[in-house]
């Protein structure tokens, strides 16, 4: 019956219809009580103040009896729902019958509101079924306009001109009446026919995405795999070239130890970056997320301690400043840990000697926010809306400083995204650069 057998579609497509019913009772409502103070028509109010109620009332019985079984999500209760969707458009189509019926039958220039009902069937139902419910429609209202004018049923006149015209002149009634009818199909078939076309589009593009995730499921899977094994390997490769570079076994010549000392360094920066990979790539395969309460000044200071030597190393002025009012909340501290001494330690890399980087942090009722700022090299702007991809590197950092990996802020913006926060940078070359992480003090 509804093209879309996907519980989270169906869910909000019940529920996005049974708004727009709220709104319809609200509109009754409003022209209804605009109509009894200030215009002097022939309407039983009474009477459309309670299809107003009834349509209310319904509304309430549909979405308690929908409830359970969108939150069970099985193929069974889907077709109850679709089934139940149906059920309420053909009511709907016998509301507004009576409606108009009570407020000007053919007279009433809301009948409009048929085409209305017929656009929203072509949007929820299948092409069979929207036919089914337009011509339903179109039949009730037909017979509304036949049974007044053959006196089967009373008319409510509002426009006495155009009531005497339809009274008197019955080839009139049935050109309105043919129009409507044409008009009704021509907007379902155009209706219809586009929503096909974008059903189809969705679905394409609903499999595409699926596909490109479990590709990049088997690709994160396979990064896993292949930085474990070298992993090991440069451990091993790292471990022997400590003990020749600290000659723990017998002493090395000066000329052969520069070049051990280089061997041993590039291992360190690659036994980081395979770190880096490997932690990025795991929060992206493991959606796991275990909470733990956060002392956000204590990982701060000791943020602040363990990067304090490398700042006095380069001559920089390492400055902090904490108004942490609730210093508590929920996450992941070593993670958080991370975030904030890789931005620190990136201000202190690309900030030149005499320089100054500040660590600043604040919170209110709602969030925390860390801000560190320095006077470093700077970002070109048009190279900050790539800073956070995996690999990407500023153009101007790359002959400033050979080493680096470009995972770095991936992680950080990885683990800020894991607790729902938010990073922004700033930068201006020449000048510094600023970052400013939110975190929010829970998650749900």
């Amino acid at each position: 019956m509804i093209y879309h057998l996907d519980s989270e579609n169906l869910s909000k497509k019940v529920f996005w219809l049974c708004i727009l019913r709220w709104f319809a009772v609200v509109g009754i409502v409003i022209a209804t009580l605009i109509t009894k103070f200030f215009l002097d028509l022939n309407i039983n109010f009474f009477v459309l103040f309670l299809i107003a109620g009834l349509l209310f009332l319904s509304n309430i019985i549909y979405i308690l009896f929908l409830r359970p079984f969108l939150s069970e999500g099985d193929q069974k209760s889907i077709l109850t729902v679709q089934k139940n969707i149906n059920f309420q458009i053909f009511f709907d189509f016998i509301f507004l019958t009576l409606l108009l019926h009570f407020s000007g039958g053919i007279e009433n220039p809301f009948i409009i509101f048929y085409i209305f009902h017929m656009i929203i069937s072509s949007i929820l139902l299948s092409r069979k079924w929207t036919y089914i419910h337009s011509t339903i429609g179109i039949f009730l209202f037909a017979s509304l306009a036949v049974s007044e004018y053959l006196g089967i049923m009373p008319h409510y006149s509002i426009n006495k001109y155009l009531s005497s015209l339809i009274e008197n002149d019955p080839y009139y009634l049935f050109s309105a009446l043919v129009i409507f009818i044409i008009t009704a199909y021509l907007v379902v078939y155009i209706t219809t026919f586009l929503a096909g076309r974008l059903r189809i589009v969705e679905q394409k593009l609903k499999a595409a995405n699926s596909d490109l995730t479990e590709k990049d499921k088997i690709k994160n899977e396979y990064v896993i795999r292949v930085t474990h094994d070298i992993k090991g390997h440069i451990a091993a490769i790292k471990s022997n070239l400590e003990v020749v570079n600290k000659q723990l076994i017998a002493p090395v010549d000066i000329q052969n130890l520069k070049f051990i000392d280089k061997a041993y360094n590039r291992t360190q920066k690659l036994n980081e970056f395979i770190y880096d990979l490997l932690t990025l790539t795991n929060m992206r395969l493991n959606n796991k997320f275990d909470k733990e309460p956060i002392d956000i000044l204590k990982v701060l200071t000791s943020v602040a301690k363990s990067n304090k030597p490398f700042a006095v190393a380069k001559h920089i002025t390492f400055t902090k400043e904490f108004d942490i009012t609730t210093p508590f909340f929920s996450g992941i501290e070593s993670s958080i840990e991370e975030v904030i001494s890789n931005l620190v330690q990136n201000a202190i890399k690309y900030t030149p000697e005499n320089g100054s980087v500040m660590l600043k942090a604040s919170s209110d009722i709602h969030e925390f926010i860390v801000t560190v700022s320095d006077t470093g090299y700077g970002i070109p702007e048009a190279d900050i809306p790539f800073i956070f991809d995996e690999f990407f590197r500023a153009s101007n950092i790359k002959s400033a400083i050979k080493d680096g990996t470009g995972l770095g802020l991936s992680l950080v913006k990885a683990i800020v995204d894991r607790h729902k926060g938010t990073i922004h940078a700033e930068s201006e070359v020449g000048v510094g650069s600023k970052f400013v992480v939110r975190f929010p003090h829970g998650i749900d």
